[in-house]
């Protein structure tokens, strides 16, 4: 599996499942945002064959259901790509949250843009997403997120739908476990259909968490794993 495909794939997808976090480790993202005056800082290293990645996101509660976030992405080798980095906005409103019979219901939207670092050139702008954000919490021991929007690539110049879905179950604390399916309407621009599962094992609750997973792009027999961690409601 080609380690670029999957990473752009998740960048797409946004930089989220639970309560506090935000991002890690899954690629789909929730109707939710930092508290004003707090940040978030995720961290994980990818690996499939001999290709590695290095990845590191901050994002912060600018004002109420308004968050901004950054991330970087230090592949090995870097034949190819020196680096990449993105930047997005999240806003999710109050007024967007709904009591259904289903569970509580939230929604949101997402902004991002990407950049890349090619060998032997400067930084350019690579792709540019629009989400819509839903998150339905029908217990206290599962919830579920699904992202829907357009993505355009600069290079390939195309744009393309992407979609994903994904579902939480906390069987206790402080384990939470998850699959996902990362997909889009242009494979040939921005990779096949992703499925991953992984768990995260909180060291302080909703505070330090420890990941874990493993993604397979369709069409690969080869798997991405990943490790990393998640650490929340700091201060500014």
């Amino acid at each position: 599996m080609n380690i670029k495909t999957i990473r752009a794939a998740v960048m797409l997808l946004g930089v989220v499942a639970s309560q506090a976090w935000a991002g890690r480790p899954l690629g789909t993202d929730d109707a939710a945002t930092a508290d004003l005056g707090t940040c978030l800082l995720e961290a994980w290293n990818e690996r499939t064959g001999s290709d590695r990645a290095l990845i590191a996101g901050f994002a912060c509660g600018v004002a109420k259901g308004i968050e901004l976030g950054v991330d970087y992405t230090h592949p090995h080798p870097r034949d190819e790509v020196r680096g990449e980095s993105g930047l997005a906005l999240k806003w999710v409103p109050e007024s967007w949250s709904h009591e259904t019979a289903a569970g509580k219901w939230d929604l949101g939207l997402k902004f991002s843009t990407a950049f890349e670092h090619p060998a032997h050139r400067s930084w350019r702008h690579a792709e540019a997403s629009a989400l819509v954000l839903s998150t339905l919490t029908p217990s206290d021991d599962w919830t579920i997120h699904a992202n829907l929007g357009v993505a355009h690539s600069r290079d390939a110049h195309r744009t393309g739908g992407i979609l994903g879905v994904a579902a939480v179950w906390t069987p206790a604390e402080p384990l939470l476990l998850f699959t996902e399916v990362l997909a889009n309407t242009r494979s040939q621009v921005f990779g096949g259909t992703v499925k991953t599962a992984g768990a995260r094992w909180w060291l302080i609750q909703d505070v330090l968490g420890l990941d874990l997973t493993a993604s397979r792009e369709s069409g690969s027999s080869a798997t991405l794993w990943s490790v990393g961690f998640g650490w929340y409601g700091i201060s500014f």
